[in-house]
Order: structure tokens, then sequence, then C-alpha cells
């Protein structure tokens, strides 16, 4: 089973037209006859300035839809106007993870579905970095964060020194990062905020118990599953009008049962208990 198994699966249910909000240079496959959209900040040549590790012909998409996602988030797209809105390996690089959440449940139509992928901090390079918490997410979306700060770019880079085993000896540092250098980083989009998949549930409850972001679970990749890159995780998720809010607790137990069974055909977020 290749590492693509998930990612088409989830891609057999999309329908109808729909956005991938920062698709960087490997796409989300769609199926033959589906519309999607992108959603980027840069074009192609840009992209590849900024990322030359890549190669020549590394594949980044033109945008359809140009947008900071940090600064105009999915402002450019009506209510209820999309049939699917694909997150792949996206939401960590935003300054405010909750305000998308938020924006990605508004444009899209009740049913419509969400693809949200997630790469697993302790699987990655990200693995050195504490995780964030909710308070702090919840800071961010309350004073409506638009930009990346200085302190999570500095973790980033000093986690991927500690990954990379450069310091050699002493605790890296980024005493040496020039404005420019910060600057610099802050385009390349990096990893801002970092989770595991518990630590993202209780991102999800809070959007469902307080942001009354309804979902319902028609899929989901748990970690390490076989057909994933095994250092992400992540659901496919149908946007459902018809709930009420619950307390954590239920909530965390339907995300949960929805990743043991990997495939959790229709269990509910925000649903009351039979």
């Amino acid at each position: 089973m290749d590492g693509l198994y998930v990612r088409r699966r989830f891609s057999r249910r999309l329908v109808g037209q729909g956005v991938e909000i920062g698709p960087g240079h490997v796409p989300f496959p769609v199926p033959e006859g589906v519309g999607v959209r992108y959603v980027d900040r840069w074009e192609p040549s840009q992209n590849s300035g900024l990322f030359p590790e890549l190669g020549e012909s590394p594949g980044f998409p033109r945008p359809d839809v140009v947008a900071n996602l940090d600064v105009d988030r999915l402002g450019g797209l009506a209510d209820e106007s999309q049939d699917f809105v694909i997150a792949s390996h996206v939401i960590e690089h935003l300054a405010n993870p909750l305000a998308m959440l938020v924006d990605i449940h508004r444009v899209l139509r009740n049913g419509g579905l969400l693809v949200l992928l997630v790469p697993d901090r302790r699987t990655t390079f990200d693995r050195f970095r504490p995780p964030t918490s909710l308070a702090h997410l919840v800071d961010e979306y309350e004073r409506d964060v638009r930009e990346v700060d200085d302190d999570h770019i500095l973790e980033y880079v000093i986690a991927t020194r500690q990954h990379e085993g450069e310091s050699g000896g002493p605790e890296p540092s980024g005493d040496d990062l020039t404005s420019d250098d910060i600057e610099y980083h802050r385009r390349r989009s990096v990893h801002a905020h970092v989770w595991d998949v518990d630590e993202f549930h209780q991102l999800l409850n809070f959007a469902s118990d307080e942001l009354k972001l309804y979902w319902t679970v028609v899929d989901s990749m748990a970690p390490g599953e076989a057909g994933t890159h095994g250092d992400e995780f992540g659901w496919l998720l149908a946007r459902n009008d018809q709930q009420t809010p619950v307390g954590e607790r239920r909530a965390k137990r339907s995300w949960l049962r929805g990743a043991a069974r990997k495939r959790a055909d229709r269990v509910t977020i925000g649903a009351q208990e039979p």
C-alpha cells in the first residue's frame, strides 16, 4: 500500500466545485470531473524562488484566488459557496488556525466536505518543540492575529537546528538571526504551530463547543496509518448545521472513535448522546 492510499480514499468523496488552500508543490488529488481552484499568496515563480531546494520544476500551481491566508483568509469566497475545502498540511503554517477553521466552515455548504491533514509533531522536524496550547490558540483568535510573530519563527529555527544536529555541543539558539532572516522564514511560511493528534483534538473540541463549528466525520486518518506518509493525521469532515454543543468529553470520544476505526462512518461532532 503506497503513501497516497488514504488521500485517494478521501478524494473519492469529493464532488462539485471547491478550493484547496495553500496547495504547495504537490496539490491534493481530486477525481476527474471535480473542479478545484487554488487559493495561495504567491505565483509559481515566487514560490520556486522561496523554495530553491525543491528543484527547477517543483509543480506549484498558479493560484486562482490570490490571498495571504493569514491576512485575507478566505475573504474572497462567498458564504456557503463551496462543495469542499482542502487544507492539507497548511493549518500549522497559519498565524490563526481557529480563525481559518471558522472561515472554512463559513464558505462550505451544509454537508460540504473539509479535507484536513496535519503533520504529527512527534515524527517530524518539530519533535523538539512543545505543543501549541489551546490557550495560546484562543488568545490568537480573540486578538484576531494576522501575522506569524517572531517568537514562533525563532522556535521553529531552534528546533530545526536541534533536529539537524547543527549545534555540535551547546544548545542551539537563534541569536544569529537578523530581521531579514526572520522575514525570509515568515515568507516561506514555516510551521508556526505544532500538535500531535490528541493535542489537536482540543482545538477541534473548542471549535465545536465554543465557536459552534459542527462536523460529521466521514473518514479519518490515524497517526502512522498504512497508506499515509506516516507522519500525519487528519479527517474528512462534513459541515453539519443540525447540531447542538456538548461537553469536551463527549466530543473527544467521538473524535477518538473516528480515528480508531479509521473509517468513521457518520460519527458526528457536537451530537447529543442518543
